[in-house]
């Protein structure tokens, strides 16, 4: 049983279950002990009110996380309660994730409250204050007049001062209890936004619940969509898949690495400077994804049913090595790749390229353009694909749900590079190759469905090339990769000598994805760097370097 400080708040904490309306999510899910369950949680309002409250058998942790998987609030309190406001922008709806940890020995049964906010909802929200901490809540009371309750754990003294909109001065209470209340009139709109200060007097934390009831609001109830939650998955506290084991890869930072069957695979990455990060899986299991900085605060989380993720990594200083905890969900290894791509070597469009989507799963692309672009996906016509798209915060910018593998859309950066990201779920039995591009229809619809003949000595499909070097100097290193990832790999030449100039080498550049699109690159021993983006090698007998 859980020591619990706030024995008398439980009854306040209930009330945001008791009192749920027609309109909201009411879920009951269980987590074992030592566990994490993470909660898939779809928001549709500008506002809801979030409340979980477990059976008090053990003590439970909260992490909510916004779609782009940003922080958004933590409760570390000794109890299995909790109860915030969500803040959401733009009119779709959006996924946010609850992280629920079980840090009790026995299974916790609790309910899962998600109700959107209207005018004349009572507003509950409970804060941690910490020892001798004076912290700045903001809540909003709505209607005529609205009545505020502030009460503590009981455990320390709580001072309070209430300010208006305009950091007018409305309520004070410097007495030696951990409780307030005042009933704010005459507000100045239908909803206004105060600022409550509470000092911390004790020298242990104190569980905070604010109760903002409003009165002569609007009683219209809400007329959008209805919220819902889903359970993802669960896995052990530690950041293991619950049932399986959490270990520490041998080597750091970018690269290839293993996750075995129903475990998790924690690798570290130092950076310096702002870094994007883009983990990559082979498409055969679901990966979910914690990144963490130095001090193990959660940066980044994505629990969606695909095996990639991508992020911004920003160094506290200018170095901070993060880490990326990488559960597999699935019943057999996943082959993960690890890119780590300096912020400011991302000057131009990104996304273009062929991907692999395996049968019955999901997968994501990063996209990044830097002004007006119509984007054209295509599938091999095999299966039916669904696509949904969203910008960095998170917010729909497209979907398509029909019954074909292609969709195209505009993106609008409004005038500054912008990144956003393509969710693709293969509803079919067989993989299938989905090729990106940016530009007219040209670019990826044209001449599919047809077979043209191919010119005498073209390649085929098995991507055997030859690689000539006409650029009047020795050539040191080579280096090719899938149009669709960010890094370049290993130096092909690595231990096999160099290629001289006029002298050709047959290679095969397949990695095993079914892409036809490679990126290719030499190194002189001059140091020059010459590139060749977006090479068919399905299509291409020869790549040639010149000078």
């Amino acid at each position: 049983m859980i020591d619990t400080k706030a024995t008398l708040l439980t009854c306040v904490a209930s009330l945001a279950i008791i009192a749920a309306p027609a309109s909201a999510s009411v879920d009951e899910y269980s987590v074992d002990g030592g566990s994490v369950a993470t909660i898939s949680l779809q928001v549709c309002s500008a506002e809801s009110q979030l409340a979980v409250r477990g059976d008090t058998g053990t003590d439970l942790d909260f992490v909510l996380t916004d779609p782009a998987g940003g922080m958004v609030h933590s409760d570390e309190g000794v109890d299995d309660y909790l109860s915030i406001v969500i803040e959401k922008e733009g009119d779709d709806c959006a996924p946010y994730s609850l992280a629920v940890s079980n840090l009790g020995e026995e299974a916790n049964a609790f309910t899962v409250v998600l109700e959107p906010i209207v005018e004349s909802s009572v507003r509950i929200e409970k804060y941690i204050i910490q020892a001798n901490e004076t912290r700045t809540l903001d809540f909003k009371a709505c209607g005529t007049s609205a009545a505020v309750s502030a009460r503590g754990d009981g455990d320390t003294d709580l001072d309070f001062i209430i300010r208006n909109s305009d950091e007018g001065v409305v309520h004070e209470d410097a007495g030696e209890t951990d409780e307030t209340s005042v009933t704010l009139a005459g507000l100045l709109s239908d909803c206004e936004t105060f600022q409550m200060e509470v000092a911390n007097l004790g020298d242990v934390y104190n569980a905070l619940m604010v109760v903002v009831e409003p009165k002569g609001a609007d009683p219209a109830p809400f007329a959008g969509t209805a919220p819902s939650t889903t359970l993802e998955g669960v896995r052990l506290a530690d950041g293991g898949v619950a049932g399986g084991a959490v270990t520490l890869a041998e080597t750091e930072g970018a690269g290839e690495y293993r996750a075995e069957a129903n475990s998790t695979l924690k690798v570290n990455l130092p950076v310096c400077g702002m870094t994007r990060m883009e983990v990559r899986g082979d498409g055969d299991t679901d990966l979910d994804f914690t990144v963490t900085d130095a001090e193990g605060t959660v940066v980044h989380s994505d629990v969606d049913m695909s095996d990639v993720t991508f992020a911004t990594l920003k160094p506290s200083g200018e170095c901070e090595t993060f880490a990326v905890e990488v559960s597999n969900l699935g019943d057999v290894y996943n082959v993960f790749n690890v890119a780590l791509t300096a912020a400011d070597a991302l000057r131009g469009p990104l996304g273009p390229g062929e991907y692999r989507v395996n049968a019955n799963s999901a997968t994501k692309v990063a996209l990044r353009v830097c002004d007006v672009t119509k984007v054209l996906a295509s599938g091999d016509g095999d299966t039916d694909l669904d696509f949904d798209v969203t910008d960095a915060t998170g917010s729909s910018v497209h979907s398509d749900y029909d019954m074909t593998d292609r969709t195209s859309f505009t993106l609008d950066p409004k005038g500054a590079c912008a990144d956003y990201a393509m969710s693709v779920d293969n509803l079919g039995d067989v993989f299938n190759t989905l090729t990106i591009a940016f530009g007219g229809e040209d670019a990826v619809f044209a001449g599919q469905g047809t077979e043209g003949k191919a010119k005498p000595g073209a390649a085929t499909s098995d991507r055997n090339i030859s690689i000539l070097n006409q650029t009047g100097e020795t050539i040191s290193s080579i280096f090719w990769s899938n149009s669709a990832t960010l890094d370049w790999g290993d130096d092909k030449l690595a231990g096999s000598g160099v290629l001289a100039g006029g002298q050709q080498w047959n290679v095969n550049v397949s990695d095993g994805s079914q892409a036809c699109l490679f990126d290719f690159k030499v190194v002189t021993q001059s140091g020059r760097e010459i590139e060749m983006a977006r090479v068919n090698a399905c299509e291409t007998a020869m790549v040639e370097f010149g000078g």
